[in-house]
């Protein structure tokens, strides 16, 4: 069979779920393609994977730079505030815009590649409209639960774009998740009206660290408890790069008797840091962040998909700062399931994040709850079984 695979060209959407499904269905004996823009090729082709360029799909951040869509309500005070992810935004870039630009070179690719099925990561409508387009079957790779996909908002959008390309309008909101939606955690993290009948469930594996654990963080204080704090890749893009934010983390953390590793991002060379250090907390530029969180006994977060889903396989509570896009609704739907705590940027002093540490650590409820997920996690069928019941759909 012949999978096509398509995704944002934004390495954060690809990694995590589209790259290992990829890998699976090749390893099945299936031919897979990822269909993607040219800035994340590289990362294709570096897995041994097919990679086909969309040459008109552009990235998020470059269309942003353009001014082709505006940036989101409140982006400029995102490190000092929490910004809340407007549905309207959401619908106008990624259902409208980017899906629109992505379409005839997708139509394009389908008519040369000839696949059997399409599969598009959950924010990649282009590959939606195209396989809609084309009568070939398709499905969802949900790497953003959260985000307003039912939003009338966004069905509004979907049904601009499927008249733009000849298809009579929806009226179910989750049209393009019906015939089948794999998500990668558990089921009852999905809020109950969200979760849908052609809902599926698998385990990402594991990621292998190339080198292993940093030996330094291997080496640290294993008399307290281990708290990792990171704000992700994006951190450091945010106006002034959530400095203030980073300054206040590593403060609060030397309050505690803890011993923490905080990852200040890929560019900030820890020697050259210029805010604050303490004893008791370990600076870096970048940490294994799965492979720590199998030792960790609190996350925190700024509640970006991936990093949720990889501290609930490890069974680690999270105190999560939002900071922008759907980590707000990431961060609201971890206090919901009682495995963590969410603070608001504009709430975080170093007193008051040293006493939501506090909490979370003292109150073992929450790593009951969060190891209960885990366990929960462990018992959903790898991504072997994702790619034969994707396939199941062009049988």
């Amino acid at each position: 069979m012949r999978i096509l695979i398509t995704a944002q060209a934004i390495y954060s959407h690809l990694a995590p779920l589209v790259l290992p499904v990829a890998e699976r269905a090749q390893e099945a004996g299936h031919e897979v393609a990822v269909a993607t823009g040219a800035d994340v090729v590289q990362h294709i082709e570096e897995r041994g994977l097919t990679a086909l360029t969309l040459p008109h799909m552009p990235s998020m951040g470059e269309a942003l730079r353009d001014g082709t869509i505006p940036p989101p309500p409140g982006m400029e005070k995102a490190g000092s505030v929490t910004v809340e992810l407007a549905p309207e935004f959401f619908a106008a870039a990624f259902v409208g815009h980017l899906a629109s630009a992505s379409v005839p070179d997708l139509l394009d690719v389908a008519k040369s590649w000839q696949p059997d099925l399409i599969l598009h990561e959950s924010t990649e409508y282009g590959g939606y409209l195209a396989a809609e387009i084309l009568g070939i079957p398709h499905g969802a790779l949900d790497i953003g639960p959260m985000a307003p996909y039912a939003h009338p908002a966004v069905t509004e959008e979907l049904n601009r774009q499927r008249e733009k390309f000849g298809l009579a309008p929806v009226t179910d909101a989750w049209h393009p998740f019906r015939a089948f939606r794999a998500g990668v955690v558990p089921e009852d993290f999905y809020p109950t009206d969200s979760r849908l009948p052609s809902g599926r469930y698998y385990q990402v594996p594991a990621g292998a660290a190339p080198g292993g654990l940093d030996p330094e963080i291997a080496g640290l204080d294993t008399d307290r408890p281990l708290v990792l704090a990171t704000l992700g890749s994006n951190a450091t893009r945010l106006p002034g790069g959530a400095h203030t934010l980073l300054d206040t983390i590593i403060e609060a953390l030397g309050e505690l008797p803890v011993t923490g590793v905080v990852a200040l991002g890929a560019d900030r060379d820890p020697k050259q840091w210029d805010g604050p250090r303490r004893d008791n907390v370990h600076l870096t530029s970048f940490v294994q962040q799965e492979l720590l969180l199998r030792s960790s006994d609190l996350f925190l977060t700024h509640a970006g998909f991936n990093g949720t889903r990889e501290a609930l396989a490890a069974g680690v509570p999270m105190v999560a700062v939002p900071l922008f896009a759907e980590q707000s609704h990431n961060a609201s739907r971890l206090e919901q399931l009682g495995v963590g705590t969410r603070m608001n940027v504009q709430d975080v002093t170093r007193d008051a994040l040293a006493a939501a540490l506090r909490n979370v650590l003292d109150d073992r409820s929450y790593r009951s709850r969060a190891q209960g997920l885990q366990r929960r996690s462990h018992a959903l069928p790898d991504l072997g079984r994702l790619v034969e019941d994707a396939a199941a759909l062009a049988a």
